[in-house]
């Protein structure tokens, strides 16, 4: 069997190869061709178009209208951060939970950040804090 196979080679031996045959049909010479007739192999890097993504820092709220403002930054997708150190108690309970049901209402979610610093994301944003180890202490 292997004497069969040795006669074939010899015979497809100076047979031209089926890129030669493709190039004589296309009408190329053999100086127009490159030495390698297929190119390099490339790293394949696809590049993917980013869109910008808004994020609004409230440093201070001072009233029920500061509040609304940044509901409606939520509703329109906008993430906000929200520092209530400065606003009084009772608004603070007010602002907190407002924006608690515009979140629930749009499906997004919220963090606490620190004792009066809260992000408040829409949906399509994913807000990563893992909890720290003091924090899974004090949870037990």
């Amino acid at each position: 069997m292997s004497r069969y196979y040795e006669e074939m080679d010899e015979q497809y031996e100076d047979r031209p190869t089926l890129w030669a045959r493709v190039r004589h049909w296309v009408g190329l010479s053999r100086d127009e061709e490159e030495d390698d007739p297929l190119p390099a192999k490339t790293t394949d890097v696809r590049y993917r178009r980013v869109h910008a993504y808004h994020i609004s820092i409230r440093k201070e709220i001072l009233s029920f209208e500061d509040a609304r403002v940044a509901a409606d930054g939520l509703k329109e997708g906008v993430q906000q951060i929200l520092n209530l150190a400065a606003t009084p108690q009772g608004l603070r309970e007010r602002v907190i939970d407002f924006l608690n049901g515009v979140v629930y209402a749009i499906e997004g979610s919220v963090e606490r950040v620190s004792e009066h610093v809260f992000v408040y994301a829409p949906p399509q944003a994913i807000i990563d804090a893992p909890t720290s180890a003091r924090a899974r202490s004090e949870g037990e």
